[in-house]
């Protein structure tokens, strides 16, 4: 399977998954965290999963990654807090799909190339699958928030 092509179909299962574990929720719900799994509150732990992704696709395209636009952590400056899970699924699909659009932008030559990023060097291809890898770890991770605070995802899951 070529990268760009697996970058694309795993990206799309990613926006299933939050869409999944996000959309029934209340603003409350989305609001709970538990420390068992990760002191942030759901919205963001979505938040920094698409985040993560688009600055490995900006920075693998050669792109510049902003971190204050964009931080590892914390919600980003630039983008509205959400008032609904409805709102919050738009805005990761919005983010997800400039994921796509850097993406197929890529050539094979490109996929190959080492890029730099703060933490160290990667391959580009081997970047954009780490940052998939990490935002499902993520999903999971809600998924887990949400059994703990007494709303388990729902069937299907």
């Amino acid at each position: 399977m070529q990268t760009k092509t697996f970058v694309t179909a795993t990206n799309g299962r990613l926006k299933w998954w939050l869409h999944h574990t996000l959309e029934d929720l209340s603003p409350e719900q989305l609001d709970y965290r538990t420390p068992l799994i990760d002191d942030r509150p759901i919205a963001e732990v979505a938040m920094h999963a698409a985040v993560i992704l688009l600055g490995n696709a900006l920075v693998a395209a050669g792109k510049q990654w902003d971190l204050q636009d964009y931080p590892l952590d914390g919600w980003p400056p630039r983008l509205a807090r959400p008032a609904s899970a409805a709102e919050l699924v738009a805005t990761l699909d919005t983010l997800l799909a400039q994921v796509d659009e850097v993406v197929s932008g890529l050539s094979n030559s490109d996929l190959e190339r080492d890029v730099t990023f703060p933490w160290g060097q990667q391959q580009t291809g081997d970047a954009l699958s780490a940052g998939l890898v990490h935002a499902l770890t993520h999903v999971g991770g809600i998924a887990g928030i949400r059994a703990i605070g007494g709303f388990p995802v729902p069937p299907g899951y």
